[in-house]
C-alpha cells in the first residue's frame, strides 16, 4: 500500500489553471480594496492542525483582529506592509517570509496585487 509522502504547492493553481476565488478569513477586515482573493489549499493534516497552500488578492488593505493562528507567509509575488496595533511595522517583497503569530491584530497592506504560500498552524 502507497501512502503520499510529499505534496506539491503549485503557485498557478491545479494543472496551472489558477486559484480558486475564496472568501477572506473571518478575522479579516476589508479597510480598502482587496476585494477579489483567491486561494489553493495543497495540504491539510487530519487533526487539521496544519495547512498549507497558496493565496493572493488584488491591492488593498485588510484589519486583522485577534488572528486566530499561527501563519508563516512567504510572498511569491507583490508585496505587504505588517503593522501591528501597537505601531511596529515592516515591509515584506517577493521572495520575503516572515511568521504573523496567533494573537495578531493590526494592518495588512498590499500596495500592488500580491500572492503568497501560507502555511497554517491552529495548535
Amino acid at each position: 500500500m502507497s501512502h503520499v509522502t510529499f505534496t506539491r504547492i503549485d503557485p498557478r493553481g491545479p494543472g496551472a489553471k489558477g486559484l480558486e476565488p475564496a472568501l477572506h478569513d473571518p478575522a479579516d477586515i476589508i479597510l480598502e480594496g482587496a476585494k477579489a482573493p483567491h486561494a489553493l489549499s495543497s495540504f491539510c493534516d487530519p487533526s487539521q492542525t496544519l495547512s498549507a497552500g497558496v493565496w493572493q488578492c488584488d491591492a488593498g488593505t485588510l484589519q486583522l483582529v485577534d488572528l486566530p493562528v499561527h501563519e508563516v507567509c512567504v510572498l511569491i509575488d507583490g508585496e505587504v506592509v505588517v503593522t501591528s496595533e501597537d505601531g511596529r511595522s515592516d515591509h515584506y517583497k517577493a521572495g520575503d517570509a516572515f511568521v504573523l503569530h496567533k494573537g495578531f491584530s493590526g494592518t495588512w497592506h498590499m500596495p500592488v496585487a500580491t500572492k503568497k504560500y501560507s502555511i497554517v498552524y491552529c495548535g
